[in-house]
Parts: C-alpha cells; sequence; structure tokens
C-alpha cells in the first residue's frame, strides 16, 4: 500500500540524507483542538508522537498549500511498510520481557534507553488491525467526548485499584472540519522512565507519572527507514515548482536516492498555490 506525505524541500533533504522519518508529539501539531483534548485532567496528546500520511494519491491542492509550502515543495509517497526492521534478542542481564527473539521497528539501544519508554516496543506490521502504531484518523463531530474517558479507574479481578489507559485511541479521533486531509497516520507513545525496567510492584509509578502529566523533554522523535524502500520513492514536485526546484530535487536524488522517481505534478500549470 502507498502512502503519501507533503512536505518541504528542505525536509526532503533531511529525509533523504539521514534515511529517516520524523514524528512530532501531537501537543505541537496544526490541530490545537486534538493537541489540548484531555481526559482525567490528563493531556494524553503530549505522550503521542505522530507521522502524518493520506492514502489518496490524487493531489489535494490543500495539502499542497498547508504543507508543501508556496514554491519548492514535495509530495512524497513511500510503501506502507517503510521502517528499518531490527532482530531483537534478549541477553542476559537486560531488562526485555521476550521469549526467543522479536522484530520491532525501535532499536534495542533505543528500547533500553532508560530516560524514556517507545511503545509499541514490538510492530510486526503496519496494517490497520494492528491501531497501537498505524490508523486511520476517525472525523468526529466532538473531539472531546471521544478522549475524555480514555483514562477511567477502577479494581481488577482480585479487587486491587488500578488504572485503564486506552492509548489505542489517543491521537485517532480529529474534527470533521479536518475531513478533507483523509489522514492515516503513525502512531508511537513515548513516556518518562523505562517501563521496560519497572516491575509489578513499582510497576503504578509509571502510571503515576502519566496522571502527573510528566513528559519526555523532547518534541519529535525519528525512525529509520528501510533502505530499498528508498529505491521505489516517488517525488512529485509541487504544482508551483520551478525548473530550480526540479535541479535540486535531482540533485538530491542523485546523491542519496538514485532510484527514485521524480516528476510533475499532475496539476502543474492549473493553479496557482500563491
Amino acid at each position: 500500500m502507498k502512502l503519501y506525505h507533503y512536505t518541504t524541500l528542505e525536509s526532503l533533504a533531511l529525509i533523504l540524507k539521514n534515511q529517516t522519518i520524523k514524528f512530532n508529539r501531537l501537543d505541537c501539531v496544526d490541530d490545537v483542538e486534538e493537541g489540548n483534548a484531555e481526559s482525567a485532567g490528563v493531556n494524553l496528546s503530549k505522550y503521542m508522537f505522530v507521522s502524518c500520511w493520506t492514502e489518496n494519491s490524487e493531489e489535494s491542492i490543500p495539502l499542497w498549500k498547508m504543507y508543501a509550502g508556496d514554491g519548492p515543495g514535495v509530495r512524497i509517497s513511500l510503501d506502507s511498510d517503510m521502517f528499518m526492521k531490527y532482530l531483537i534478542c534478549h541477553e542476559d542481564g537486560d531488562p526485555l520481557n521476550i521469549q526467543g527473539a522479536i522484530i520491532s521497528r525501535i532499536p534495542k539501544e533505543t528500547l533500553l534507553n532508560p530516560n524514556f519508554f517507545v511503545f509499541p516496543p514490538q510492530i510486526i506490521i503496519t496494517d490497520e488491525k494492528y491501531s497501537m502504531f498505524f490508523r486511520k484518523i476517525e472525523y468526529v463531530d466532538d473531539v472531546k467526548s471521544c478522549v475524555d474517558k480514555l483514562i477511567s479507574h477502577g479494581n481488577n479481578s482480585r479487587g486491587i485499584p488500578e488504572t485503564c489507559i486506552e492509548l489505542g485511541n489517543v491521537g485517532k479521533y480529529k474534527h470533521r472540519r479536518w475531513a478533507f486531509q483523509e489522514e492515516v497516520r503513525f502512531v508511537l507513545g513515548i513516556f518518562p522512565g523505562n517501563w521496560l525496567y519497572l516491575n509489578e510492584d513499582n510497576a503504578h509509578m509509571a502510571v503515576q507519572a502519566i496522571l502527573n502529566n510528566q513528559i519526555v523533554d523532547f518534541t519529535s522523535f525519528f525512525l529509520h527507514l528501510s533502505p530499498e524502500v528508498l529505491e521505489t520513492m516517488e517525488i512529485t514536485l509541487s504544482p508551483s515548482a520551478t525548473e530550480a526546484h526540479r535541479i535540486l530535487v535531482d540533485a538530491l536524488c542523485e546523491k542519496y536516492a538514485p532510484k527514485a522517481t521524480v516528476r510533475d505534478s499532475s496539476i502543474k500549470n492549473l493553479v496557482k498555490l500563491k
């Protein structure tokens, strides 16, 4: 499945040079309503990092205008299974609670960082049914009502108080005014401390950190692209792109992604974005 992402020429240069995709913390994106939504007094968007795409192959004038700038922007197309895969095995002395091995999009050294925890650590496939990582946005009339019950308190089967946080539904809802985006997104939760280092007795400390609105001290996170996916990358130039912009994109591809395809916009000469 192909996904499409509208961005600036500067961002394209960084994507190609670093072979990474940037995830932005959800409270820092342009939808202020989504970024401010709370449940039980907790702004869960501060723990969600997202990379936003669309499945619609038809060029969108609003997306060109909003995210690619007035002139030198591009739309990149990549396969949905775009991220590097890491085979992670349990070793003596590390806290990974796995048997045998797992395939993850997160490298082991990041999973074991003591300062934060990336969730979900095990990402096998980018399919809608694995909604913790990849999901379609649901456009609703009231975002607040969809998220205000995502944190609930109760007792488990042994009568012990526990807190439930529906992480799979955070970063899933936007107001209908944004429906023109037809957005799909990759979502990672990043939380303070590392849950892999916690045992059952003190795991409540991790939940308490969230309830206290304690967050990590960064607003962006990067996942590495699979080298193979760059070979099938398609780059569409903005309808307003000039010959100079084409030269710059061609030069970037020649250096970092020589097998990528660069093409003109299908609506070139049909619309002015400025």
